[in-house]
């Protein structure tokens, strides 16, 4: 993977430590931690009298983060040295782009006769653009670096320390397999550290940019920044509360985990219920509040785009009006007018990070504090209560062979495949007429964008030919209505691009939900057997996330972008014709780059956070009996081999950008080239200059979005994947049995044949046997896998391959499952009940009164266990299961089955952990409240079967006898096993 400009293979970690003249990664951990303890130590004012030792005292006082501030500084300070001056070189050169556009719409201003100046000129602009976008990119490039640095020393140190104390301590050793360092703190105090080295640059930024626009305007430069300010609380205010609607929509999002979790847990009781509706409107009803969640959130996005679209115009708008109305004197040229916009687009990044550096210090420090309380405990077991839940319970000794799941990039050779489906598949849910309305009118809103330009630049021009006073008046209040109006356009556009958005993407949420949704329910009992549970609940966990809250966002992006370049391609080619000739080879240019970008991409998938999964990947000795440099050793090559990942996504990434400002500044040099050759008027100029100055963002903006899209686009095609699974048979057939089916419970196998299913149970072949109405049959066998074939006969969890399994007389195949499960119940030998209601365990569809319920209940000996549970039979948020024993929950679903009035019941044994005399409770039930039933008792004991009439002996899926019990108990020698 070529990086940093050479067709050489990923940087290693000698050429990176020469590269930034890092020391080797113990070095610098030590380094690190003797700042630290020195500084801890200045700070409690007192010394330890074993120097050497790694144990801190811990103050009575919560810890202050100075110290663990202070050891980052001293031990990196080289690096923020260099961070400083790139970050001085990169404010200083950002104001080389406004000027040296200023000064090409100046000397198209004065109408020179082209010479050898106009070449000089466009030189300069490429000359800026290149030192800038270099400055720049080293700028982010070692700043990335540095904060990965600091992450992964943090990291590493504290595994130290971690493994020393439980060294020393006498209890068994809570050691790390993944270091125990949350990465959101760690990257807060990583950033902060930068943030803190470059406090200097936004108020130097807004200094400078004020300077330009106070040369340019006046006074009324400072409308535009108070304007600017005014909005800052605003948008403060806008984003607390989306960030309180997130946490409510998390709290509904986790609901809903909760419910497929359990749905995925217990898939199998689910379908032999056939409860599959039940479940899926408990989703649904579930998802519907999150959904809700996210159509509120569409209001913050919508002020959100008009932040970004529609503030810059705000700005601009108050600070023309009041340098133009503040004195007649003042008329507007192009060099004013376009100049200052460019300045104003920088201005408003510098004032928010200068905001940001206020507002975001209070949580910087808390991150800082805890961090630090982390590395001044001496309690080994104390680490893992300081840490978040998610975090808890993620350590093993380092001997272990558990490694942390990197993505080896198989998601993207399944992407590979069927690009196109995925991408049809979420148009189409979509909505194919919101994806053509919101492009539409975000085409609409870029035109505006351009229009009010045009007004701006025509304004210039009819400026010069104004005679008079009263004729310049008339002039400046007609363009300031005529830009006005078209702001006001443009929020109109924007609220109607953010409502089309909102609404497709709630619609591509909700279908693609429902459809996932379906299609996991429709699939066969053992799914288990099919598909890894585990992948299956992310893809309800992570990929319906990633299609409810970044695809849409990315899309948007997209496609904004997409305009936006097209749009100032188009008019840069209307005002100069000859420049058609230099897109094709520029456009080309670009996807060449970007082409290569989204490959490249790819690395970010297999980056795994150091400071959060790192595994030691050698085995090694026990830390109590041996020594813990091994483990220390181990553990610091993984974060080595994390770090060279993320070292080169960083390096790959700054250089891809530097690719892309290179290509914008090719641009913007032949606009102005042949702008400056064209003798044009200066508002045109200034037209075109800033149409080709706003590429050089979209281009930016269009290569993230894009790679961003396909990796989400890796969910969709999950999704496409699963539907394609081989779904079970019908719920619902046409051919449906009579109402009252069946009316005896008579079974019967006529030459039954089945396969095995997933070599779990054995095949059948050659069944024949006929159970009359209301017998009792023990069906047993040596092996469990006999019993459960038997039952997948009966429930058709395996087709018949040949002959027949009658009811009544009735083919079970032509049977939709449905209608076939629901007239069938089981008493399983781990009874499954389901989170809820009490009630809706016993009668999901509320096809019973209360009456009923408290009868069935009564019948089973739960009516006075169930009266002492009023929550969980009123209130759906209670588990059952909680309060009841195993026995208890036999007898609920005998209660059950006594509500569903089914002629067929099957009963597995009881687990050894059920008391013996429940287990006769459920004996005497059967035989008293299911005499018209035909009960079929599957066990592998044949002393629990020999109450019943009959006994079907099972071997390897043969039918090796079926008599009566005692003539079995007789002839038999394996029913005596």
């Amino acid at each position: 993977m070529p990086v940093m400009g050479h067709n050489k293979g990923p940087l290693q970690w000698a050429d990176l430590c020469q590269l930034y003249n890092n020391d080797s990664l113990e070095t610098l951990c030590s380094v690190f931690e003797y700042r630290f303890n020195k500084r801890h130590k200045y700070c409690e004012g007192s010394d330890l009298e074993d120097s050497g030792r790694e144990a801190l005292l811990v103050s009575g006082k919560t810890p202050s983060g100075y110290s663990l501030l202070y050891a980052i500084w001293m031990t990196f300070r080289p690096a923020f040295v260099k961070v400083v001056l790139l970050r001085l070189t990169t404010d200083i050169l950002s104001i080389l782009c406004p000027l040296t556009l200023r000064w090409i719409i100046l000397f198209c201003e004065r109408q020179p006769v082209f010479d050898w100046a106009g070449y000089m000129y466009s030189l300069v602009v490429l000359g800026a653009i290149c030192c800038s976008a270099v400055s720049r990119q080293q700028f982010e490039r070692h700043a990335g670096v540095t904060m990965a640095n600091i992450q992964t020393v943090m990291a590493g140190v504290l595994y130290r320390k971690t493994l020393s104390l439980s060294h020393s301590s006498q209890r068994q050793p809570i050691l790390p397999d993944t270091v125990p360092l949350p990465s959101r703190e760690a990257e807060c105090v990583g950033g902060l550290a930068v943030s803190l080295a470059c406090f200097w640059s936004s108020p130097l930024r807004v200094a400078l940019y004020l300077g330009l626009l106070w040369r340019e305007l006046g006074p009324g430069a400072l409308v535009g920044v108070v304007v600017m300010l005014i909005l800052i609380p605003v948008n403060s205010a806008v984003q607390r509360k989306v960030k309180h609607l997130q946490t409510t929509q998390q709290v509904f999002r986790e609901n809903t985990e909760e419910l497929v979790k359990e749905m995925l847990d217990k898939f199998q009781a689910l379908k032999l219920l056939a409860w599959e509706p039940w479940f899926h409107q408990r989703v649904t009803k579930s998802r519907a509040r999150e959904l809700e969640m996210l159509r509120i959130l569409g209001y913050p996005t919508a002020f959100s785009m008009l932040d970004s679209i529609c503030v810059p115009f705000l700005v601009l708008f108050f600070s023309l009006g009041v340098f133009v109305l503040g004195d007649d004197g003042n008329v507007l040229t192009a060099s004013q007018i376009f100049t200052s916009l460019i300045v104003f687009r920088l201005l408003r990044p510098a004032v928010m990070d200068l905001c940001w550096l206020f507002s975001g210090l209070e949580q910087s420090c808390q991150s800082l504090c805890h961090v630090e309380k982390l590395f001044l405990t001496r309690d080994p077991g104390s680490v893992e209560k300081l840490l978040p839940d998610s975090f808890q319970g993620k350590y093993d000794r380092c001997g272990d062979d558990k490694h942390c799941d990197f993505n080896d990039g198989k998601d993207h050779n399944l992407f590979q495949k069927s690009n196109g489906e995925a991408h049809r598949l979420y148009l189409k849910a979509f909505g194919w007429h919101w994806a053509a309305a919101s492009t539409l009118i975000y085409l609409s809103v870029c035109a505006v964008c351009l229009a009010q330009y045009v007004v701006l630049s025509v304004w210039t021009r009819e400026a010069k030919e104004v005679q008079g006073l009263e004729e310049w008046r008339e002039l400046r209040d007609s363009r300031l209505a005529s830009y006005a109006l078209l702001g006001l356009m443009q929020v109109l556009l924007v609220c109607c691009a953010a409502y089309c958005q909102s609404c497709g993407s709630l619609r591509s949420s909700d279908a693609l939900h429902s459809e996932l949704l379906s299609d996991v329910l429709h699939l066969p009992v053992r799914v288990d057997q099919m598909i890894d549970l585990r992948k299956l609940l992310q893809t309800f966990t992570r990929d319906i996330q990633v299609i409810d809250e970044e695809l849409p966002k990315h899309l948007h992006g997209w496609l904004t972008s997409l305009l936006e370049i097209l749009s100032a391609l188009a008019v840069i080619t209307f005002i100069m014709p000859v420049f058609s000739l230099a897109v094709c080879p520029l456009v080309m240019l670009f996807l060449n780059v970007q082409y290569q970008f989204s490959a490249h991409m790819k690395m970010r998938n297999m980056e795994s956070n150091p400071v959060v999964s790192v595994s030691s990947q050698t085995s090694v000795e026990d830390p109590l009996s041996g020594p813990k440099e091994v483990c220390v050793k181990h553990h610091l090559q993984t974060l080595n081999q994390n770090l060279l990942v993320k070292y080169n996504r960083i390096n790959t990434e700054s250089w891809f950008a530097l690719r892309f400002d290179a290509i914008a500044g090719i641009l913007l040099f032949l606009v102005s080239l042949i702008l400056l050759e064209t003798q044009l008027d200066s508002g045109i100029v200034a037209l075109a200059l800033i149409c080709a100055q706003n590429i050089t963002s979209p281009l930016h903006r269009y290569t993230h979005a894009f790679s961003d899209i396909n990796t989400g686009m890796l969910s969709m095609q999950r999704l496409c994947e699963l539907a394609r699974i081989e779904k079970e048979a019908a719920w619902i057939v046409g051919h449906t049995p009579p109402f009252d089916w069946p009316q005896r419970g008579e079974l019967k196998f006529r030459n039954y044949d089945c396969d095995a299913l997933y070599n779990l149970s054995p095949a059948i072949r050659g069944l024949n046997l006929t159970i009359l109405k209301g017998e009792r049959i023990g069906v047993v066998s040596k092996k469990k896998a006999d019993t459960e074939c038997f039952l997948n006969c009966l429930y058709r969890v395996t087709e018949a391959s040949n002959g027949a399994v009658l009811i009544d007389s009735v083919n079970i195949a032509r049977v939709g499952l449905h209608n076939l499960r629901s007239h069938l119940q089981i008493i399983s030998q781990v009874p499954v009940l389901f989170s809820g209601p009490l009630r809706a365990n016993l009668d999901p569809f509320a096809r019973h009164t209360d009456a009923q319920v408290w009868l069935a209940l009564e019948l089973c000996h739960l009516k006075e266990q169930v009266r002492q549970l009023p929550a969980q039979l009123l209130h759906p948020v209670q588990r059952t299961s909680i309060a009841l024993s195993l026995g208890q929950r036999r007898l609920l679903c005998l209660a059950r089955a006594r509500l569903a009035r089914v002629k067929i019941l099957l009963v597995e044994e009881a687990l050894p952990s059920v008391d013996l005399e429940t287990e006769q409770l459920v004996q005497r039930l059967v035989h008293t409240e299911f005499k018209d039933c035909t009960v079929l008792w599957l066990s592998q004991d044949p002393a629990t079967v020999m109450h019943t009439d009959k006994v079907l002996v099972l071997n390897n899926g043969q039918a090796v006898t079926f008599d009566a019990t005692s003539t079995v108990l007789k002839q038999g020698s394996l029913f005596s096993q």
